[in-house]
C-alpha cells in the first residue's frame, strides 16, 4: 500500500490559503505594473551547466550545494532552477535584440534542497522585479520603491536593508585580504546572523583565513549611526570608493525612510557586483528576509562571453548591466500571519443557485448571471434546500438563489442573503443588480 503523503520539505497548499496568495500576487502585479514592468514565464527546468556556471551562484554559495540536479532519457544534466535571476540572464542573452531598459516581472516556483526550518521551504514562489540594461543608480532605487509599495499594499510595513559589494571587497582589501580570497571571505561573512560572530571567524579559519583579520573587519562594519554617520566614517577610510559614491546616490533618494545602510551585508549568491538589498517586516523581523535582491552587472555578459573575468568582456557583452529584487511569497504570507492580517476565505462564489426539478433552466440562468461578471456556483449534489443552504452557509457562499416551477412560471428567483436570513422573490435581471452592488 502506498504511503500518502509529500516529499520532505514541499507541501500542499489548501484552497484557503492559495486563494490568499493569489490575492498577494494580484497585489504585487498591479504594482509591478504601475512601475512599467512587464510579464516574462521561464521554465523551472534548465541545463545543469547554465546554472553551476562559476560566474552565476558562484561555487561557494548555499544555492549551489542545494541544487537539485537530474537526468532526462538523453542523458542530458539538467537542474531545477534555484532563483529566477539565472533564467532571465539566459533568457536575455538568447533574446539580445530586446529593447533596453528590459524591465519584467515573474512569479514562480523554485526549489533548493535546503535545511528545512520555519518560514524555509524547498519549493516556494518568489515574485522578482528586474531591470536590464541600465547601470544607474536610479534603477537600484526604483527597486526599492517597489519593494516598498508591493508590501505596502498587503500590509506589511518594511525596512530595507542595502550595500554595496564594491565598497566591502575593497574594504577587505585594504585590510590586508587579497583580491582573489575577497569573495570568499565575504561569503563567510553573509552568515553573520546565522552563525554569530564565533561562526563566521571559524568558517574563515576553515577556509585558512587569519581570524584576526576576519575579527577587524567584521568591527569595521559594525559601525553604528545614521546612514549619513556611517557614509563619512567609510569614506574617510576609503575616499573616492566607487561603491561608496553608488551608495550616496542611493541612499540620497530616500532621505526619511526605512532605507538603512547596512556594511555587514553580502548576500550568498557569487554574482552580485554593486549594491546588495534586504527586506525586513518593521512588525516582525525573527522571520528573516521577506525579499532580497542586487545588482549583476556582468551576469549575463559572461554568459555570452563564457568568461568570469569582467574585463574579458567584449563591449557588446558588457552592455547588459542589471539589478533586481525578489520577495519571498511564502515568507510574506507567514508575516501575515504571525501579524494576524489574513481573513480566512473559503470560497469566491457570490451566488449559490438550487435548482428544484429545474436543472436547465437553472443553468441557464446561472450562465446569465456568470456573463454579467458574478462568480456562481450550482448545486451538483441533488440535495435539498435546507442541506444546500447548510452547505453554502458552511463555505461562507453569500447568497442562495432557489429556483422552483413555481419561480419559473412567475419568471423570477428565490434569493436569500445568508448573514441576514432576508429572502425575496426577484427577477434575474434585479438580482444582478443587487448582486453586483
Amino acid at each position: 500500500m502506498v504511503e500518502l503523503e509529500t516529499a520532505r520539505g514541499v507541501r500542499d497548499i489548501n484552497p484557503s490559503e492559495e486563494m490568499l496568495r493569489e490575492n498577494i500576487t494580484d497585489n504585487f502585479k498591479k504594482i509591478f505594473a504601475r512601475y512599467g514592468f512587464i510579464p516574462l514565464n521561464t521554465p523551472i527546468i534548465e541545463r545543469y551547466d547554465v546554472l553551476s556556471a562559476k560566474f552565476a551562484a558562484g561555487e561557494e554559495s548555499d544555492a549551489m550545494s542545494e541544487t537539485y540536479r537530474l537526468t532526462d532519457n538523453g542523458g542530458r544534466n539538467l537542474g531545477l532552477r534555484f532563483d529566477l535571476t539565472v533564467p532571465l540572464s539566459r533568457y536575455v542573452g538568447m533574446n539580445r535584440t530586446i529593447k533596453m531598459p528590459f524591465k519584467r516581472y515573474q512569479i514562480g516556483k523554485v526549489y533548493r534542497d535546503a535545511p528545512i526550518k520555519e518560514g524555509r521551504y524547498r519549493e516556494f514562489t518568489q515574485c522578482d522585479v528586474d531591470i536590464v540594461g541600465s547601470s544607474d543608480m536610479l534603477a537600484d532605487a526604483t527597486c526599492i520603491n517597489v519593494a516598498i509599495d508591493a508590501y505596502k499594499s498587503v500590509g506589511v510595513d518594511v525596512q530595507i536593508q542595502v550595500n554595496n559589494r564594491k565598497f566591502f571587497i575593497d574594504l577587505m582589501v585594504k585590510e590586508g585580504v587579497s583580491e582573489k580570497d575577497a569573495a570568499s571571505v565575504m561569503m563567510s561573512i553573509d552568515k553573520l546572523d546565522k552563525l554569530g560572530q564565533d561562526g563566521v571567524l571559524n568558517d574563515a579559519k576553515e577556509k585558512g583565513f587569519n581570524e584576526d583579520v576576519v575579527l577587524k573587519i567584521l568591527n569595521l562594519l559594525n559601525t553604528q549611526g545614521s546612514n549619513d554617520d556611517k557614509l563619512l566614517i567609510f569614506e574617510n577610510m576609503l575616499p573616492g570608493n566607487e561603491g561608496l559614491i553608488e551608495l550616496k546616490e542611493l541612499l540620497s533618494y530616500f532621505p526619511n525612510s526605512n532605507v538603512v545602510f547596512t556594511p555587514t551585508l553580502a548576500r550568498g549568491l557569487g554574482y552580485y557586483t554593486g549594491t546588495v538589498f534586504e527586506v525586513y517586516a518593521n512588525e516582525n523581523k525573527s522571520i528573516g528576509a521577506v525579499g532580497a535582491g542586487g545588482r549583476y552587472d556582468n551576469l549575463i555578459g559572461s554568459y555570452l562571453s563564457g568568461s568570469q573575468n569582467p574585463e574579458s568582456l567584449s563591449a557588446n557583452a558588457r552592455s547588459f548591466p542589471a539589478v533586481g529584487i525578489s520577495f519571498g511569497l511564502d515568507r510574506v504570507v507567514d508575516v501575515l500571519k504571525k501579524l494576524n492580517k489574513t481573513q480566512e476565505q473559503k470560497t469566491r462564489t457570490k451566488l449559490f443557485i438550487v435548482p428544484l426539478g429545474t436543472k436547465k433552466e437553472s443553468l441557464d440562468i446561472a450562465q446569465k448571471i456568470r456573463s454579467a461578471g458574478i462568480n456562481v456556483d450550482i448545486d451538483l449534489m441533488n440535495r435539498g434546500p435546507s442541506k444546500n443552504m447548510q452547505y453554502a452557509d458552511s463555505q461562507g457562499i453569500p447568497f442562495v438563489a432557489v429556483i422552483g416551477e413555481d419561480e419559473l412560471r412567475d419568471n423570477v428567483i428565490s434569493l436569500k442573503e445568508l448573514a441576514t436570513r432576508n429572502e425575496e422573490k426577484i427577477s434575474v435581471e434585479d438580482a444582478i443588480k443587487r448582486l453586483l452592488g
